[in-house]
């Protein structure tokens, strides 16, 4: 049967005091194989079975998008790059052309579970060279400035107040006034859901509207925003990134693509059902941002235990670590 030893996970905190009595109250036997060379899980068999039961059943999330799953963005300077809803107006009165390089921007704080709560934010949009053609690009740098500046007035003139620090960015694209290159600027403004890099609890939210994000979160491009949403914010999900992500201090988790793009999910089963309620939340949450929606979410974790072929056993060790 190869060979077994008794381990025990010991949460933060606990007292030492304990540790006698919680290790003949709680250890279990683990199988040696378990215990592989890139980490070692220390969990009851059961919980293992679940893990390879639920990987076995979906696809990784990566793979369900088409590797369509990106960080945020980097600017180098969010004082200079990132101006608040004030800032934009003077900057758009000072000279219209404002208008276009000037995106609503989200940070990773502002995803809540189900829908963003936009904090009036907003990213001075110029792409690298290396991404679109501007009408600087390729010039050398005294003249491509001097176009810049005959471009967007007003932009130029709210960047020189931090050209030093501009110029010193690591994170920056062909000129001092543009992002660092990035290939996937058109995937923020299709349908898509956004994810906090770090977070307390499961909060996976939607988004319509083409907002830009940091790199304190990562977005997933989907046609099935509906459907891959409830899946991605049900109990049984949010269990297992508990059991596979990267813990912080304080309860926080590490909801980074590495992570996420690990998670099983099913395809080509009847999904009408959890989609209707996914969309029965955001209604109600667009009404009012802090309608109560835990039945709703009750609705969706018990259609996805479903899914996922969950016995009551099952359901009950989910729920004894996520309740």
């Amino acid at each position: 049967a190869g060979q077994q030893t008794r381990a025990l996970s010991w949460p933060a905190g606990e007292p030492l005091a304990d540790f006698v009595d919680a290790f003949r109250q709680r250890s279990f036997l683990i199988a040696q194989r378990e215990l592989t060379a890139d980490g070692w899980r220390l969990e009851t068999p059961a919980v293992l079975r679940l893990m390879e039961k639920l990987r076995r059943a979906g696809r990784p999330l990566g793979e369900y998008v088409n590797g369509r799953l990106y960080r945020g963005i980097i600017t180098g300077l969010n004082q200079a790059m990132v101006v608040d809803g004030a800032t934009r107006k003077w900057l758009i009165a000072e000279h219209p052309s404002s208008t276009t390089v000037l995106k609503p921007f989200l940070r990773g704080r502002d995803v809540k579970r189900w829908q963003v709560q936009f904090a009036d934010q907003y990213l001075i949009k110029i792409e690298s060279s290396e991404n679109r053609r501007h009408p600087w690009s390729g010039k050398p740098a005294a003249e491509a400035e001097r176009i810049f500046t005959a471009t967007y007035p007003a932009i130029h003139q709210h960047l020189q107040a931090f050209r030093a620090d501009l110029i010193q960015r690591d994170d920056q694209g062909h000129y001092f006034w543009e992002l660092r290159s990035c290939a996937f600027w058109d995937e923020f403004a299709l349908q898509k859901i956004i994810l906090p890099a770090i977070a307390p609890t499961v909060a996976y939210a939607a988004d319509s509207t083409g907002y830009v994000t940091n790199d304190k979160s990562s977005i997933v491009v989907t046609n099935s925003v509906h459907y891959l949403l409830g899946s991605l914010n049900s109990n049984l999900l949010w269990w297992y990134i508990r059991q596979t992500a990267a813990s912080r201090q304080g309860g926080f988790y590490e909801f980074k693509p590495m992570y996420v793009s690990q998670l099983p999910i099913i395809e080509g089963k009847d999904q009408t059902q959890i989609e209707q309620f996914v969309k029965a939340i955001l209604a109600a949450k667009a009404e009012n941002p802090a309608a109560d929606v835990r039945a709703l979410e009750a609705e969706i974790d018990q259609r996805v235990y479903a899914l996922y072929g969950l016995t009551a056993e099952e359901i009950r060790i989910v729920e004894g670590e996520t309740r």
